[in-house]
């Protein structure tokens, strides 16, 4: 993909290649799935990201994110339990900035964000609650607020989650 935006909501597999897949430019939000024997992305040979934005959300079985020599940062977070459609997640920065907005439409437990506001090696949190504002693309907000939201994952951009699949973790081959 190098321009435009896609957003794909997902019974399925959502984001899907059974080849290799690359992302320079554009939007792409998936949405769903909530079956752990499918993944928001599906990318069976190498996956790259070096410009545009990505917000996957969905279940946590077959999680796939891009691969860690991506040119543009990338973070991926599993979270301990299902966070509920309708619920509004916050990717945060470590100086507190609200760097990503996304409204869920169903229940998911691994998120994927790649944008330029995603550093390699900087770790974030994601927030669940606060507010979002502005235009929405497939649930990615313009913008959003942070509140009294609770912090429910950190992680490290550029790496897989602890007892996630992370980078071909759900790749079937």
């Amino acid at each position: 993909m190098s321009g435009g935006t896609l957003v794909i909501n997902a019974d399925g597999d959502g984001f899907d290649s059974n080849g290799t897949a690359t992302i320079t430019g554009g939007t792409v939000v998936v949405n769903g799935p909530t079956s752990n024997g499918n993944g928001a992305l599906d990318v069976n040979g190498t996956f790259t990201i070096s410009g545009g934005v990505l917000l996957a959300a969905g279940s946590a079985g077959m999680a796939v994110a891009p691969d860690t020599d991506s040119a543009q940062g990338w973070l991926s977070a599993t979270f301990t339990s299902t966070v509920a459609s309708g619920t509004t997640l916050q990717v945060v920065d470590a100086d507190g900035k609200v760097v990503a907005t996304f409204v869920t439409s169903s229940d998911v437990q691994n998120l994927v964000h790649s944008s330029s506001a995603i550093t390699k090696g900087e770790k974030y949190q994601i927030y669940s609650g606060g507010t979002a504002s502005g235009d929405s693309t497939g649930g990615l907000a313009a913008s959003g607020s942070l509140g009294s939201a609770t912090s429910i994952a950190t992680v490290t951009a550029g790496e897989a989650p602890a007892g996630g699949g992370g980078p071909g973790g759900g790749r079937r081959r």
